[in-house]
């Protein structure tokens, strides 16, 4: 038998019904002798359930939907794998909704409809329609990125970010300033939280905001933009990427500003100079992301929880 076997050969091979075999592949009652029969049919095709097509069908399950704004994003790759770090017996279905909130609300409702056991959201910012949704769903829901009070959620403590970083730019002395930012209705905690310390600390000091995108070349442009009219001898991007965005124009233009980023990625240590970086561990978020899930996924009366997640400032060559 040369195709992957179904519940149904696996009945006509025992000679048994189709309900038995799904009885016995449930863990039900089964005689001993068909049980010896269908662990010998099962072992010699390799027969692997279909564990999601069965959660379908069931009234609790192990099937986990996680929706992704950004699969390119280093940080939610590093949660992802936290997740999977402490994962023993649950499936994640992950799905990508390109920082697009309407794909993030039709992906919300899709696995609602899919009957799985609870939503793990990486959200970079809730609409009032999907706030709506995930509060009138019963599923077990936890959010990472967004401090929303109503919500189950991991959050990185952005505020406690900005302000280290804006204490350590004042030591800095800096006499112009480039932020190079992103839309805080596409990402509160990074565009809002994150630079609050940021331009406290810099009240009385020359400094000029561009509002960009995540992605690498669009920060390169926007900060091309900048450079090519204005010298600045720092640079402080919402994170990593950004600023290595950042860092290729000013080796275009032949300028030497002083960098610091956000996140912990490969960008820091591979990119001359090595790149001083306020840091948090996503991969650490990602399992807590997944412990908090289960803590409430199992325990329906667990008042709301919040798990914030600190990091630290790491001083590299970008800045000397």
């Amino acid at each position: 038998m040369n195709k992957k076997v179904t519940i149904n050969d696996i009945a006509m091979i025992a000679n048994v019904a189709k309900s038995t075999v799904s009885r016995y592949l449930n863990g039900g009652s089964v005689s001993v002798h068909t049980r010896e029969k269908l662990d010998g049919i099962v072992k010699k095709y390799n027969y692997t359930p279909n564990t999601f097509a069965q959660s379908l069908k069931q009234q609790t399950n192990h099937t986990i939907g996680v929706i992704v704004p950004r699969l390119d994003s280093i940080a939610q790759s590093d949660m992802l794998r936290g997740l999977d770090e402490l994962n023993i017996d649950d499936t994640f279905l992950i799905i990508n909704v390109y920082q697009d909130s309407t794909r993030e609300l039709a992906a919300i409702e899709k696995l609602q409809s899919q009957n799985v056991s609870g939503l793990i959201i990486l959200t970079a910012n809730l609409t009032e329609e999907i706030r709506s949704v995930i509060k009138a769903s019963k599923l077990p829901t936890v959010i990472q990125g967004q401090d929303e009070a109503e919500f189950n959620r991991v959050i990185m403590n952005d505020i406690q970010a900005g302000k280290t970083v804006g204490n350590y730019l004042q030591k800095l002395a800096p006499k112009n300033v480039l932020l190079l930012n992103v839309d805080m209705s596409l990402d509160y905690a990074v565009g809002h939280d994150r630079f609050v310390g940021i331009k406290s600390a810099l009240s009385g000091i020359p400094h000029k905001e561009i509002i960009t995108d995540f992605k690498l070349n669009i920060a390169k442009q926007s900060a091309y933009q900048a450079m090519i009219h204005e010298d600045f001898d720092l640079i402080i991007g919402a994170t990593d990427r950004i600023v290595v965005g950042a860092m290729q124009s000013a080796f275009a233009l032949h300028q030497k500003p002083r960098y610091i980023g956000f996140g912990q990625s490969y960008f820091s240590e591979t990119v001359s100079p090595n790149l001083t970086s306020f840091e948090f561990s996503f991969f650490e978020a990602g399992k807590e992301l997944y412990r908090l899930f289960r803590k409430v996924r199992d325990n329906n009366s667990i008042q709301i929880q919040r798990v914030v997640i600190d990091g630290k400032l790491i001083i590299r060559d970008s800045t000397n």
